[in-house]
């Protein structure tokens, strides 16, 4: 067994002492969690709102999901965008599309105006396939794009695939066709089972090593309404029609709002004196499941990217609903003075957190998903070496996925004094910061239109 350890925690070589809340106090706003999620949704109420904001954390900031993610920066839902249409509609459902990429741009923002310094890489990224139905599916989902008029992913289609002619001609001018070899080689593999690859806009960055720099920012530049606390777990949130208390260890925090920025799972009770039941639905919200990832070391002589691999449903370690995959990002390693060397990071191992179960960091890395990942990627990635590379990362962290697989932000329907933005549903980074923007204009009284990203009213909730 191995211990969980994670690049992104071993980079911030982090000396601050854990400071937890001792008295009782009061804000306009309190956000709980201090992930990537509440990080910056408490940026953009400071820099846009006069209010006052305290944020509560139970651990360490950023030391959850966002110290134990894959570092992959993506705008793809976890379901395919035809499934999305089909629940929302076109419209609403391109436009949460089109709203999950402005993230790039907010991100840009955030680095800009805060002179961040944590190393954001940017690139084309691509994902392999190796099955009709994932092409089709994806051909789907681009035409979408195209008649929203949102920017096509780039799609290529092996020429000798026996299948090509199947495919449908609605989707003709959504792909092109080369030689298999060239496929192969954008996906960096020698695996003869992929016959088309697409690509989109993807980056990698250390969001956790991010979220501790932007805090420090914020304590900097709003000392006088910016506050937070770790090792401070919130027990219970009683919502008023106007207010909320939250009891956290032996204090009481007043609040006009509330915002879970949290995986969505935690242990606490939320009692709604102003009108329906919220805590029995909220604890049914979200999903848990548990990610698990490998980093192994190379040469630095290869370009950060992100490629994810879809294999054929019959090849070992593959779900048979043919809808798992891996992941895959390589990046300079910039802890320890590794500076020479790339760090690979490949993840796709998950398993479901029982309803009422705890995650627990301290959880043991498994030498078996070792050992699935390493023969993943010396089937799949053709630059594993033949002789094992050092390894020095094995790491798990916590997933939360919403029922219909989109993030939940907004106000609770219930009660709006309790606001949201969680759910990471696999691919949390982009969004969560388009959720912190969006919180942001919730509280700013700004007028929204419907998206898909409003909580429903859990009342009428399955």
């Amino acid at each position: 067994m191995i211990p969980n350890h994670s690049p992104w925690i071993a980079q911030l070589n982090r000396t601050r002492p854990v400071v937890p809340i001792t008295k009782d106090t009061s804000a306009d706003v309190v956000i709980v969690g201090g992930g990537i999620a509440g990080v910056t949704t408490a940026y953009f109420i400071l820099r846009d709102r006069d209010k006052k904001v305290v944020m509560l954390e139970a651990d360490k900031i950023a030391h959850g999901a966002t110290g134990h993610n894959a570092g992959q920066i993506t705008s793809y839902f976890e379901r395919p965008l035809s499934e999305i249409v089909a629940k929302f509609g076109f419209e609403m459902a391109l436009e949460g599309q089109r709203l999950v990429e402005s993230a790039w741009i907010l991100l840009d923002q955030i680095v800009a105006e805060a002179k961040l310094q944590t190393s954001l890489y940017r690139f084309a990224g691509y994902a392999g396939l190796s099955s009709f139905k994932q092409v089709t599916k994806h051909l789907k989902d681009n035409r979408l794009r195209v008649d929203y008029g949102l920017i096509p992913e780039s799609f290529v289609v092996a020429d000798h695939w026996n299948r090509r002619e199947d495919i449908p001609k609605e989707f003709g001018d959504l792909y092109t066709v080369a030689p298999q070899k060239d496929i192969l080689e954008l996906l960096e593999t020698n695996n003869q089972d992929y016959i088309a690859a697409l690509s989109t806009q993807k980056g990698c960055m250390n969001s956790a090593l991010f979220s501790e720099e932007l805090i420090g920012y914020l304590v900097a530049t709003h000392k006088e309404r910016f506050s937070f606390y770790e090792g401070s777990p919130v027990k219970t949130v009683r919502l008023k029609s106007d207010t909320a208390t939250l009891d956290v260890l032996a204090h009481k925090v007043e609040a006009k709002r509330v915002i879970l920025c949290t995986k969505g799972f935690e242990n606490f009770s939320i009692i709604n004196e102003a009108g329906s039941d919220i805590d029995t639905k909220f604890h049914h919200l979200v999903a848990g499941r548990i990610g698990y990832m490998s980093g192994h070391l190379e040469p630095l002589k290869n370009p950060p990217v992100a490629i994810s691999y879809f294999p054929r449903t019959d090849q070992k370690n593959n779900d048979p609903t043919g809808e798992s995959y891996y992941y895959l990002t390589r990046r300079p390693q910039e802890h320890e003075g590794m500076g020479s060397c790339n760090l690979v990071c490949t993840g796709g191992p998950d398993k479901v957190l029982p309803n009422g179960a705890e995650y627990s960091r301290k959880e043991l890395c498994s030498e078996n998903i070792r050992i699935e990942i390493n023969e993943f990627l010396e089937d799949n990635y053709c630059k594993y070496p033949k002789e094992e590379p050092e390894s020095p990362f094995c790491w798990h962290g916590p997933m939360g996925y919403t029922p219909n697989g989109i993030r939940r932000i907004g106000p609770e329907p219930c009660n709006p004094v309790l606001m949201y933005n969680l759910g990471c549903n696999g691919v949390g980074i982009l969004p969560s910061v388009y959720g912190g923007k969006r919180v942001s204009q919730h509280i700013n009284d700004e007028k929204l239109e419907q998206s898909i990203f409003d909580p429903q009213d859990q009342r009428c909730e399955v």
